[in-house]
């Protein structure tokens, strides 16, 4: 093992941006100019993502812009377009804002100097290091980057561990997005001081309802440990009343506490696939918020009357205490909804609501669809670990009936209190999908002539026409229904925050906002707040949030983005990892896309890797027009069943040979 000096700590340096040079250019003036976040191979080259298509960037062009800089750039022309066509050519005239996120690389030693190998390609394949820091050969470190005459540079800033050590890549995409990994002593201190147990004043305050001889509980994954929400449902008259009970976090954690700064930071808990990074200190999340069986809890509630065909005709709004009379779980209900004779037994003293609300979502669900609401049907994955933390294994999770129960009652939920906020014209936090851009539904058209999908999407649509778009698919090209809906979904505009209620598009709702979950969400403990000021005060009382809500959607938005991210990258890496073990195993899998460096396999488990075009015979070669891989009399397209044998493994990155 070769070693350097000794390991320091430190972040990279990320310097804010201002004008380049070129700026100074009296020509640029009269060019048209585009602004967007840079998606940068290296100093190679890059793209920005703008209205009316992406603009290139040639690597003389980057001006010192890196991959996740938000940047404006100059349109100098046009080239040929790996698609056909012509595509827009940029320079770089001004750095907005630096990406914000570190660099993790792996140090190795190549060709008789030490190297950096960044985990993210974005920021090149493999970059001399000029300064290790204290670093070893095989560390993971944190990199900054630095140009030369000679290409892009490395500095180690700090080390993180061996890149083997279990964990480790987890580990690394939490330091590349600063993810905060503890809490501050004065925020856990705070979370402490209010103990286990309720207090009693405000359990029998006035305004609060007492919903304690209900019956109330909780249906939640069976893995759960903070339980936000609790549901109850009635007959009432010829329809029904459905109680949503969500944990009043808003009484613990008070605006511009310890506790409220570290949670706005945050944003929203993070669920990696081997740890979750809370929003609270599990002191709160865990105990005190958490609707336990048994214990006194307080709620908001959400009150909500339906007709008998399951149509909202009035609903309210209150504090309240409640006392959960049982903790299910999802497959212990779907069980007991299936016929489970024994669990049916034992839980028949709830058995019959969970009968009615079956009853009731079914009906719900029937409207919703009829209303034209998307349902993309993408399944999630469960990876599965051993005691030391190696994944074992790794499955594709079932939908049950009882998961589409209760989001189909916080779907409920959350629409009337956004409706109610929304007629009062108080300050707060909506949760909005647009309508998606016609730009991108052009493209999506252009894909499904491609494929030769027997439909296409309007330019200026309604959320029946993208339900009835995938519903045709399903029927008419079941193998690529998959593939088709992830195109769908690339298509559709990104749901945000925001202080304006604008609706939801792909659940067809003029009204949304997300109230039910703030134990791991900020937007919904903020607008918490805004409601319990209402309630007590008025008008007057809630205004005062005006500034609060449009920080929290802001910062809301962004923080979900930052943990998409990192889900569905330690997601990336578990799964290679598990494959990293099967090396010369076969599978069969079923093609998800195409591309003109070959094609990429999805296996049963979810499992996918990458078919190079360079290993299959010289004779093959990418049909772009109808998105597939001809090889002599052999054609690979989305949909088609293929075997494969795993060939390598590369951190996230899979490959796959075709087993011929």
């Amino acid at each position: 093992m070769r070693r350097a000096q000794k390991p320091q700590g430190g972040r990279p340096s990320r310097a804010s941006g201002s004008a380049i040079s070129s700026e100074t250019d009296k020509r640029a003036l009269d060019l048209p100019a585009v602004s967007g976040v840079l998606d940068c191979k290296g100093d190679r080259f890059g793209f920005i993502a703008a209205d009316g298509g992406d603009v290139f960037v040639a690597g003389r062009n980057l001006c010192g812009a890196r991959h996740g800089d938000t940047v404006r750039a100059i349109v100098i022309g046009d080239r040929p377009s790996e698609a056909g066509g012509r595509r827009r050519e940029g320079r770089i005239v001004e750095i907005i804002e630096r990406n914000p996120l570190n660099i993790v690389a792996t140090v190795v030693y190549e060709h008789n100097r030490f190297c950096a190998v960044p985990d993210d390609k974005h920021y090149g394949e493999i970059l001399p290091v000029y300064e290790l820091n204290g670093a070893s050969e095989h560390d993971k470190v944190i990199i900054d980057i630095k140009e030369s005459d000679c290409g892009d540079l490395a500095r180690v800033l700090s080390v993180l561990g061996r890149f083997d050590e279990i964990g480790m890549d987890v580990l690394g995409v939490i330091a590349a997005h600063n993810l905060r990994t503890e809490f501050p002593n004065d925020v856990l201190d705070q979370a402490d001081a209010f103990g286990d147990e309720i207090d009693e004043r405000e359990a029998n305050a006035p305004y609060r309802v007492d919903f304690r001889n209900e019956i109330i509980f909780t249906i939640d994954g069976s893995g759960s440990k903070d339980f936000d929400d609790a549901v109850s449902l009635v007959r009432q008259g010829d329809g029904y009343r459905l109680g949503v009970y969500i944990a009043d976090v808003a009484q613990y954690v008070g605006a511009h506490t310890p506790l409220d700064r570290e949670a706005f930071a945050r944003g929203t808990s993070v669920y990696l696939a081997d740890r979750v990074l809370p929003m609270l200190p599990e002191t709160l999340s865990n105990g005190l918020c958490s609707l336990n069986e048994g214990a006194d809890r307080l709620v908001l509630a959400a009150i909500i009357d339906l007709d008998g065909r399951g149509n909202v005709v009035g609903y309210d709004i209150k504090e309240g205490i409640i006392r959960s009379s049982a903790r299910l779980t999802y497959s212990g209900v779907q069980a007991m909804l299936d016929g489970d004779a024994e669990l049916r037994a034992h839980y028949a003293n709830v058995l019959p609501t969970l009968e009615l609300m079956r009853e009731l979502a079914e009906k719900r669900i029937n409207l919703r669809k009829a209303r034209g609401a998307v349902d993309f049907k993408l399944t999630e994955t469960e990876i599965k670990f051993d005691a030391v933390g190696h994944v074992v294994d790794i499955e594709k999770k079932n939908t049950l009936f009882s998961m589409r129960i209760i989001e189909e009652f916080m779907i409920l939920a959350n629409c009337a209190v956004a409706e109610k906020f929304d007629r009062l014209k108080i300050p707060f936090v909506y949760r909005t999908h647009e309508r998606p851009s016609p730009e991108k539904l052009q493209a999506l058209n252009e894909y499904l002539d491609a494929v030769g999908a027997p439909v296409r999407c309007p330019l200026d649509p309604q959320p029946k026409s993208v339900a009835k778009l995938l519903e045709t698919v399903g029927e008419k090209m079941p193998s690529a229904s998959a593939a088709v809906s992830k195109m769908t979904l690339r298509a559709m505009a990104k749901a945000k925050y925001d202080v304006r209620d604008d609706g939801h598009f792909g659940l067809a709702e003029e009204h949304y906002c997300h109230f039910t979950s703030p134990i791991r969400r900020y937007p919904d403990l903020m607008i918490h707040r805004v409601i319990k000021s209402y309630l007590r005060g008025g008008y007057k009382a809630a205004n005062k949030y005006k500034d609060a809500v449009k920080a929290a959607a802001e910062q809301s938005s962004r923080t979900e983005r930052v943990a998409q991210d990192c889900e569905r990258k330690t997601d990336d890496y578990k799964k290679a990892e598990y494959m990293s073990h099967r090396i010369g195993e076969k599978f069969t899998g079923v093609i998800s896309s195409v591309t003109e460096f070959g094609f990429f396999v999805e296996l049963e488990n979810s499992a996918e890797g990458l078919v190079r075009l360079a290993t299959l015979p010289p004779v093959a070669a990418f049909d772009r027009r109808r998105v597939c891989i001809v090889c002599g009399a052999k054609r690979f397209g989305l949909g088609d069943r293929v075997d494969i044998i795993v060939d390598k493994v590369s951190g996230d990155r899979v490959d796959f040979l075709l087993d011929r």
